[in-house]
């Protein structure tokens, strides 16, 4: 069976999600914890200067605003986070290609380093067949620990899940997979894929995607309804 692989931020959609979900549970909730809220513009500048790595900064974001959060709370917020977010987010040349590969009857896996209590109903609602994401760790009350509950899925942690996924899939046994991103952090799992597509990519990542040869394709530029292929809008790496 063949896999097609699909990172979600700044790939399948116009932007990242991360930030966009935390800026919606502000509006709606409030800051969960406004004094660690007070904190992060100190972390995000320690995480520039590389003394402190991005799961740290990510948990950081995660506790200030959703700490201590209810799993309704937050389910409901995500759900109707994730609904606006196909309906808004979404690049129409990423649908074209996502429906081309399940008219081919490849099976479809969502795979990013967003949260999984929105990339899951993102998933569901897109056709997917399967997603791996950052987990978001959970008290024994049902409440947002403030932590992730795992790996952070950037750079090779995306790849070993991705990986783990196909293993646990029986049908996919060792599968054939191509694999789309944006982002340079995704070249180990490029690297593993049969194929390679840079999706609007990061000028680093278009500086690899030159190097070793993975097809550029120009997403972005395909106006919402023109319906083209995404073939038809490759250029050259």
């Amino acid at each position: 069976m063949r896999v097609a692989v699909f990172d979600l931020d700044g790939t399948l959609t116009r932007r990242d999600l991360y930030l966009a979900f935390l800026a919606e549970a502000l509006r709606r909730l409030g800051p969960a914890r406004p004094l660690r809220l007070a904190g992060l513009p100190w972390l995000t500048a320690r995480h520039l200067l590389r003394g402190i790595g991005n799961d740290r900064l990510k948990a950081a974001y995660l506790d200030a605003v959703l700490g201590g959060r209810s799993r309704e709370a937050v389910t409901q917020l995500a759900d109707r986070f994730a609904a606006r977010a196909v309906e808004r987010e979404i690049k129409p040349a990423a649908l074209n290609a996502v429906a081309q590969h399940r008219r081919a009857g490849d099976m479809l896996l969502l795979a990013s380093a967003s949260l999984d209590v929105y990339v899951r109903p993102i998933a569901a609602a897109l056709g997917f067949d399967a997603a791996v994401a950052t987990r978001v760790a959970w008290t024994a009350e049902g409440r947002i620990a403030g932590t992730l509950d795992g790996p952070n899925l950037r750079g090779p942690a995306k790849l070993d899940a991705v990986q783990a996924a196909l293993a646990m899939r029986a049908e996919a046994g060792a599968a054939r997979f191509v694999a789309y991103s944006d982002h340079e952090s995704d070249a180990a799992l490029l690297a593993a894929a049969e194929e390679a597509v840079a999706v609007d990519p990061t000028r680093a990542m278009r500086r690899l995607a030159a190097q070793r040869g993975w097809q550029v394709v120009d997403w972005s530029a395909v106006p919402s309804g023109a319906g083209r292929p995404a073939a038809a809008v490759t250029t050259s790496a």
